[in-house]
């Protein structure tokens, strides 16, 4: 069996016993293979949920990268980011599950920031430095209160039934939020004009 076979009978373990329930010993059963072959890849419980977690955020990395590559215009490239990370977290709820349930044993344990701060400065300088290269002035600040919005909603979204025609919403609301962002900028460089030949007589 490979690794990434263990690694997806890990997620459905989580999602079916929840993180505390999911033992090596259930997920070998899970994955009908001798206690062993998981102690071959992995030390111990929370090594293989960090691996399950990593490939998940990769994953989700790689596919924001490629939407990144594929618009040209600045403004749709921040967008398109929002959007992409906005559906892919709400409509994958199995991978959102799991991250939440890894995050939250995390902050039992104390070891949030040995991972899980790594990845939010990783998603957030994406959204930053796309921020940037549609002109918004405050990026930095502009990507944390997007980023937290949008991770909210993430793990609101299937506490109630699913309501696209909300999650719509607040994607609108997303846009609006980068547009003012940028807007502003453009404002500030409306104000500086060039000197007419008057001006400097």
């Amino acid at each position: 069996m490979r690794r990434e076979q263990i690694e997806a009978a890990a997620l459905q373990s989580v999602l079916k016993h929840g993180f505390p329930g999911s033992s090596l010993r259930v997920v070998a059963r899970e994955a009908r293979v001798p206690l062993s072959i998981l102690h071959y890849y992995f030390k111990d419980k929370d090594d293989l949920m960090h691996s399950v977690v990593a490939r998940l955020f990769e994953d989700g990395m790689e596919r924001l990268k490629n939407v990144r590559a594929r618009e040209h215009d600045p403004l749709r490239r921040i967008e398109a980011l929002l959007e992409e990370y906005v559906l892919r977290t709400t409509n994958n709820w199995r991978s959102t599950i799991a991250i939440i349930e890894y995050w939250a044993a995390c902050v039992r344990s104390g070891t949030v920031e040995r991972f899980y701060t790594q990845l939010h400065f990783r998603l957030r300088e994406l959204l930053a430095e796309a921020l940037r290269e549609a002109g918004a002035p405050d990026a930095d600040v502009l990507a944390l209160a997007l980023l937290g919005m949008m991770v909210g909603y993430a793990t609101f979204y299937q506490t109630k039934p699913a309501d696209p025609v909300e999650r719509e919403q607040l994607l609108d609301f997303a846009r609006v939020m980068v547009r003012r962002g940028i807007g502003r900028s453009r404002r500030g460089m409306r104000l500086v004009r060039p000197r007419s030949a008057k001006d400097r007589a």
